[in-house]
Order: structure tokens, then C-alpha cells, then sequence
């Protein structure tokens, strides 16, 4: 299994378990606890700096990613929250591999 097919694994895991918040809004809107945050490159510069802020004070940890809508089976998804720390542990530990090493 690839590293991108354990990301999209885990990241579906995040979804049928509910702990998952959808676009830049609802991740500054959610009400339970985040551990890490995934934000698109194309998100757009105004919606960026939100969630920038809004990491830094609540002092969760970010990823800006290309392509973060290949994860969710091609639906517009630009910014995700999520909510389940061993999940976001296992996405943040792939995301390092995949940038660091090779496939």
C-alpha cells in the first residue's frame, strides 16, 4: 500500500467515525477538540490566514497540501479538521514520510 492509499485509508477512517470537519468555516466552527488541520494549496489567501490564526491560538498543528481533494474521492474539499488524534497522528506521520521520502 502506498503512502497516498494509507493517507486516503486513514483520512476515510476520519470520516466514518465522524470526526472529521469539512472546509475552513466548520474547521473555526467546530466545537470538539482538532489535532491537526489540512488545508489545500489553492485555498485562498483570505481563508489561509484564518485558519493560520486559528491554529497558532488554539496551538494545533497544520499542513498545507497540494491536491487534498484526491483524498476525498474528488469533492472540493480545500480545508479538513481532524477531531480523532490517533488518526491525525497517523496522517500527519504519512504526510512526513511522503515529503521527506520517497514512495
Amino acid at each position: 500500500m502506498s503512502r497516498n492509499e494509507k493517507i486516503a485509508a486513514y483520512i476515510g477512517f476520519s470520516v466514518k467515525s465522524g470526526k472529521i470537519a469539512y472546509g475552513y468555516e466548520s474547521v473555526l466552527a467546530y466545537r470538539k477538540k482538532i489535532y491537526l488541520v489540512l488545508c489545500d494549496s489553492d485555498l485562498s489567501p483570505n481563508s489561509l490566514k484564518k485558519v493560520e490564526r486559528f491554529v497558532a491560538e488554539k496551538r494545533i498543528k497544520m499542513r498545507v497540501i497540494t491536491g487534498l481533494s484526491e483524498y476525498f474521492g474528488g469533492r472540493q474539499i480545500k480545508c479538513a479538521g481532524f477531531a480523532e488524534e490517533h488518526l491525525a497522528q497517523a496522517i500527519d506521520n504519512e504526510l512526513n514520510n511522503t515529503v521527506g521520502g520517497s514512495n
